[in-house]
């Protein structure tokens, strides 16, 4: 199978491998191992094969349990699921639709700028998030040599790509890699970012409204800060967060890289 950034599915978006970013010292992160994506709950027969294919066995869903019950992960025997929520519901508005977000934010341009970035400062510092992303790591130590983890959330850019940010930085991947995968989800949601903004012209929303949506829809550098800011203040940088509020040892992180890096 040739080695691809990009998983095409076309029942999902922001499907792709994690593999081929380099570290610090020099190692690469091990292709058909780490997968990150958005929602499962589209895959065609064609998508759950492709996944199959790519080496996919286990299915790591970080939405909220109303999410999962009203689109559930379509999978194929071989995968397994395992259920890790991030937050009680979708703080992200990533599923967001155009009647509910519309008292909320047609009186404020910023609305969905400002949410997001408040979105990122708790990601950070949410005993949920932690506990989950605590959870995460603990199932790759103890699951990720033998299988191929994919993990996801609705839109696969924020409760995702903050996931994304820890596991790749306890990896020890470069910064401006790790930046580069987390803004890469901006190339891969265009057409839903699109849609959105169709639907609510649709509606006949207004100008302040429409930019909110924008807002919502995509990521930042500035989203991302606000969780990095929050790392510095809380733990003092992101390797002592990664221990003393993730959890892990020098041990465990050593560990992680073994499976992971080549």
């Amino acid at each position: 199978m040739a080695r691809q950034r990009v998983i095409p599915v076309t029942g999902g978006m922001n499907f792709r491998d994690l593999g081929g970013y380099t570290t610090a010292d020099g190692r690469t992160v091990k292709w058909q191992k780490l997968f990150r994506a958005g929602h499962l709950s589209a895959l065609t027969l064609a998508d759950q094969q492709l996944l199959l294919n790519q080496g996919v066995t286990v299915d790591i869903d970080f939405r909220s349990t109303a999410e999962l019950a009203q689109f559930p992960d379509r999978l194929p025997n071989g995968i397994c699921f395992k259920h890790l929520p991030v937050f009680d519901d979708d703080e992200t508005e990533s599923t967001g639709t155009a009647v509910t977000l519309q008292q909320q934010y047609a009186r404020n341009a910023q609305g969905g700028y400002q949410q997001m970035r408040h979105v990122y400062r708790r990601l950070a510092t949410m005993a949920q998030p932690q506990q989950a992303y605590r959870q995460f790591f603990q199932y790759l130590l103890a699951q990720g040599e033998q299988e191929g983890i994919l993990f996801h959330c609705s839109a696969g850019k924020d409760r995702t790509g903050f996931g994304a940010v820890l596991l790749l930085s306890a990896l020890g991947v470069t910064p401006e890699q790790i930046l580069a995968d987390y803004l890469l989800t901006n190339d891969l949601s265009q057409a839903r970012v699109a849609a959105r903004i169709q639907a609510a012209k649709r509606a006949d929303m207004n100008a302040n409204f429409l930019q909110s949506i924008h807002d919502l829809s995509i990521v930042t550098e500035d989203y991302l800060y606000q969780a990095l800011t929050q790392i510095v203040q809380t733990a003092g940088g992101m390797s002592a967060y990664l221990h003393d509020v993730i959890g892990l040892t020098d041990g465990e992180i050593q560990r992680l890289r073994e499976i992971y890096l080549t």
